[in-house]
């Protein structure tokens, strides 16, 4: 936590320095701060944090593309007198490890329209997804494997 101490710290400083103490200031100095730690991210060893804070930028950023995406396939598949919705159930194996990294992939996952996560494997190396309107199986593992690949970024693997 010492780029992110440091990181709020220098938003605070800013903050001060404006003589103003408000959302909008230190807003600003948070991100002045980010980018100086990203700029200097090795001399001040703050490298981890800036991986986990892009990572979850990328994240949201990801997920809200994806709901979009998501939510416009599924109401043009409703608008359809005879929708395709190809229902299947596919195993994705997983490289994410840990209870908070599995939770937060299987709560993304149900909360895309036409993805449900079901189940994890006994191992808990792979995932079980149910899944309507994708083309193929293929299609539906790598729209998971996304996810995950986001995931990783943020809790470092």
């Amino acid at each position: 936590m010492r780029g992110a101490g440091f990181n709020l710290l220098l938003g605070l400083v800013w903050a001060l320095f404006l003589g103003e103490v408000s959302l909008r200031s230190l807003t600003l100095g948070w991100l002045i701060g980010f980018l100086i730690l990203a700029l200097f991210r090795r001399a001040l060893g703050a490298t981890p944090y800036i991986r986990t804070v892009t990572g979850t930028a990328t994240l949201i950023l990801f997920f809200s593309a994806e709901l979009v995406r998501a939510n416009v396939h599924m109401a043009l598949m409703a608008l359809q007198p005879r929708p395709r919705l190809n229902p299947m159930i596919v195993e994705v194996p997983l490289r994410l490890t840990g209870d908070l990294p599995l939770t937060l992939l299987a709560s993304l996952t149900g909360l895309l329209p036409g993805t449900v996560a079901l189940a994890f494997s006994p191992d808990r190396a792979s995932i079980y997804v149910h899944a309507l309107g994708m083309d193929s199986a293929h299609a539906a593992r790598q729209s998971v494997r996304q996810m995950e690949r986001h995931l990783l970024r943020v809790v470092g693997g």
